[in-house]
């Protein structure tokens, strides 16, 4: 191991370098991927509403803490409401969680502290550069996590829990993990640096006063805790554990037809994402016991990073869906690098003390030490690929191989506003859909109408196309419900009838209407929004993806 004093300048830059060149690869691919998913539309759409006064919980219903779009909100104030800001906001985000990862693992060597950085990277990157909640939560606490632990100076324990706290507000099913972080430092700390760590860790809680001073504590709690906790669980949860025959994501089954069949051997994809799953809870308890009969240096840094993986795991428990996989598989992968480097380092180092004189070791084994990390970062990147080839192997692959943005993705252009769409045949004739959608749109309304996107048949909730809101920034929303959710955008008393009442068009979709998975989603919830638009709207034209409906009485009788 490399201890601080003994690092250079450059084999400390070297292994930063190593994971930002990594980053650098897929990069312009990352900021050119279509923005079309119902989760990015909604960061997209919210954070730009509260630059026109619409703020989540209060005007907009969003389901997380209130502290990633309240970011991006900021970003678009001072560079411009754009795709682009909103995922260079996300790759802050990233940044600040592999650099945590980095921190809080070169105690065990620098080579070391760059595979595991390469780990989380390597799981994460599919995902893209989305400003999602999760992530920013994440990085935030692994920045952290590691200047409480590093906080001799007070200075630098105080901006830990000040950004643990953050990353609560970022995502408030992070606070036990943040709670494991700080508790323990406050308890074994001086008078002093408790003051700090506390001061701090108040902090970065304090933008919550400050939101619910804005909107509220009761939609505060109802936005954050009510309806994702209570109300959409009924219509987004899992089977537990996955049933390896049958994926229940609808996403997940939609992907695997859009996609194809795969071009590398293995499980069946329903069989991948129960495998992860069961690995994922297997390497949290070994993980833990591992933390635990520890023998080598920095034991307590390692059982903090063992302890915060597993108040990480209910994200996976409440919907062990691909996604909820990679978003903790990003930290857990990154401590098994660490636990297997050290030992392994160990052991390599003994074995060459029994082939070789005791010269020989003293220049070889330091060598021979530095091989363990990449050989522990090749044996839980390729156990997860052998395991999953399709959701960890292919996905990675493409992540880092497919072709940056150019020429050849189509984008639409609308009212100022540039949404990529994609590469392909497909994604061509997709950008004209909209882009004759949005004209039709634009005749019909003027700046100020109300204007609804979601799914032809409102009894079920599944999903809708949020970017459709960002192409027509001069229309307002005309419900609170952006995005669609099972259980609670259709649940009697959610408000949708009435706000349809009030609409001025709508933008309908059948696409998502066959959706199901194992849960209420599959089962029609309140037939008053239905009754309201087959009472009131009439067809008045569209595309093979979308129709426009319009109240059918002449704009003089409304």
């Amino acid at each position: 191991m490399d201890s601080p004093s003994r690092r250079v300048p450059w084999a400390e830059a070297t292994s930063l370098l190593v994971p930002l060149v990594a980053v650098l690869v897929p990069l312009a691919r990352m900021l050119g991927t279509g923005a079309t998913t119902m989760e990015e539309g909604n960061v997209l759409v919210v954070a730009s509403g509260i630059l026109d006064g619409r703020l989540p919980h209060a005007d907009v219903s969003y389901l997380y803490a209130p502290g990633s779009v309240w970011t991006v909100a900021g970003a678009f104030s001072v560079f411009g409401t754009s795709v682009v800001v909103e995922r260079l906001v996300g790759l802050g985000y990233r940044l600040l969680l592999l650099w945590g990862i980095h921190r809080l693992a070169r105690r065990w060597g620098l080579s070391t502290a760059a595979c595991a950085t390469l780990a989380t990277w390597a799981v994460l990157a599919p995902f893209g550069l989305i400003a999602y909640p999760w992530v920013a939560g994440l990085g935030l606490l692994a920045a952290g996590t590691a200047l409480v632990l590093d906080g001799e100076d007070r200075r630098t324990a105080a901006v830990g829990a000040s950004l643990c706290g953050l990353a609560v507000f970022h995502q408030v099913v992070l606070a036990p993990a943040a709670l494991l972080v700080v508790v323990p430092a406050f308890l074994s700390a001086t008078d002093e640096r408790r003051a700090r760590l506390g001061t701090g860790l108040v902090a970065g809680l304090f933008p919550f006063l400050l939101h619910m001073v804005l909107v509220g504590p009761r939609a505060m709690f109802e936005g954050m805790v009510l309806d994702p906790v209570v109300r959409l669980r009924v219509g987004r949860s899992l089977p537990l554990p996955p049933d390896p025959n049958d994926s229940g994501n609808f996403f997940a089954r939609l992907d695997d037809l859009v996609r194809g069949p795969s071009r590398f051997p293995g499980l069946d994809r329903p069989a991948q994402v129960a495998a992860l799953f069961w690995l994922l809870l297997a390497a949290t308890v070994v993980l833990l016991v591992v933390a635990w009969r520890w023998r080598g240096s920095a034991r307590s840094r390692l059982t903090t990073m063992a302890v915060v993986g597993a108040a990480l795991v209910p994200m996976v428990l409440q919907r062990p869906s691909p996604n909820h996989l990679k978003f903790v598989g990003a930290w857990t992968a990154a401590v098994c690098v660490v636990a297997i480097a050290e030992p392994l380092g160990d052991l390599l180092g003994r074995l060459l003390g029994r082939l070789l004189d005791r010269l020989a070791e003293r220049r070889f084994g330091r060598s021979a030490r530095h091989l363990a990390p990449p050989m522990a970062l090749a044996a839980v990147l390729g156990g997860l690929a052998l395991l999953a080839p399709h959701h960890i192997g292919r996905f990675t692959v493409d992540a880092f191989t497919d072709g940056p943005l150019d020429g050849s993705t189509a984008t639409v252009v609308h009212d100022g506003r540039t949404l990529p769409i994609g590469r392909g045949a497909h994604a061509d004739a997709v950008a004209d859909e909209i882009d004759r959608l949005v004209d039709l749109v634009d005749a019909l309304t003027r700046p100020g109408d109300r204007v609804f996107v979601g799914p032809a048949d409102l009894t079920r909730t599944n999903y809708s196309d949020t970017f459709l809101y960002f192409l027509l920034p001069d229309l307002v929303p005309a419900s609170r419900h952006v995005a669609m959710n099972p259980g609670l955008t259709n649940r009697p008393g959610s408000g949708l009838a009435a706000a349809l009442a009030a609409a001025d068009v709508l933008i309908l979709t059948d696409r998502f209407d066959g959706g199901s998975e194992p849960n209420a989603s599959a089962e029609p919830g309140d037939p008053a929004p239905a009754a309201v638009v087959a009472g009131r709207f009439c067809d008045v034209g569209g595309t093979a993806m979308w129709r426009v409906l319009a109240p059918c009485d002449p704009p003089g009788d409304r």
